[in-house]
């Protein structure tokens, strides 16, 4: 009796561009998947589109074979092919629909018009004393929001100020950190 070597990634891959044998790709996918897929649901953090993403992947790689170069392992390939296709999907969920008609046409609207305000169903423009009320609220939200920075210890306040009142990056934000700590 003797013993089957398994194959390794590189070795079925390469067998699969060769012979395009579906037993080949099956036993790729299958050996591929469990990994891709945890790799994948780690970055979108949503187990269902993981799963779509992965499948688009695997089709990828599928598609593609004769891309791949046998220099390199094709999970390199795989999981870059994977990464761009998550990225994809966070910058297609993250993507700000405007719906603001005027602008989307190019059309500044008139500065002497207020903006709509929804009343009853109706568009009507904002009377002096919703400026006011939505002013006010405003306001309010602001001192809210300042009572609730100046409540945190100094590390996490000196964050929130750089981050939402100073409107730094988290690049810059890191930088000014590490400065922090080197005066300590």
């Amino acid at each position: 009796m003797s013993k089957t070597k398994k194959k390794t990634y590189k070795e079925l891959a390469i067998e699969f561009k060769k012979t395009r044998k579906e037993s080949t790709y099956n036993e790729l996918y299958h050996k591929m998947r469990p990994g891709l897929w945890s790799y994948v649901n780690n970055i979108v953090k949503d187990p269902t589109i993981a799963d779509d993403i992965v499948s688009t992947t695997l089709t990828t790689v599928y598609l593609k074979i004769d891309q791949y170069n046998e220099d390199y392992q094709i999970t390199t390939w795989a999981y870059r092919i994977a990464y761009n296709e998550s990225i994809g999907w966070i910058r297609f969920r993250n993507k700000k629909v405007s719906m603001n008609v005027f602008t989307d046409a190019g059309i500044e609207p008139p500065m002497e018009s207020s903006m709509p305000s929804m009343k009853d169903g109706l568009h009507l423009p904002k009377t002096e004393s919703d400026w006011e009320e939505e002013q006010s609220t405003l306001d309010e939200q602001v001192r809210m929001t300042h009572e609730a920075i100046n409540a945190l210890p100094p590390m996490y306040k000196r964050f929130m100020v750089e981050r939402f009142l100073n409107h730094k990056s988290y690049s810059d934000i890191l930088d000014i950190m590490k400065e922090f700590e080197k005066g300590i």
